[in-house]
């Protein structure tokens, strides 16, 4: 009986001790990602490499849902997301990215 018991014990300490192991955080993994190309290294639009930049850095800060408020205001995802759209002769820019922040599951912003 006292096997058993030892047995259990042993069972259950081990199973606390995994699940008490720490996970890496959002931020961790932001900043072992390596290597971040600089914005004027030919990388594109200037404005959108920014915004980039400034999203990694929220990221490792611990901030995701701002991550995500900025880079909904990316061409690509505005684009994607079709925030923007084209009336057959001009495209027109909607003020807020309501459809990607819906998509990501963030509440709209008031303007």
């Amino acid at each position: 009986m006292k096997t058993i018991l030892a047995t259990i014990l042993i069972a259950l300490t081990l199973c606390l001790t995994a699940a008490a192991q720490d996970k890496p955080t959002t931020a961790d993994a932001a900043a072992a990602s390596g290597v971040v190309t600089l914005c004027s290294a030919g990388t594109g639009s200037t404005s959108e490499c920014e915004k980039r930049d400034l999203a990694r850095l929220f990221l490792i800060a611990g901030k995701p849902e701002a991550v995500l408020y900025m880079l909904c205001n990316t061409k690509e995802a505005r684009s994607t997301f079709h925030d923007d759209y084209s009336d057959g002769h001009n495209w027109i820019q909607t003020d807020l990215p309501v459809k990607c922040w819906q998509a990501v599951g963030l509440k709209p912003l008031t303007k």
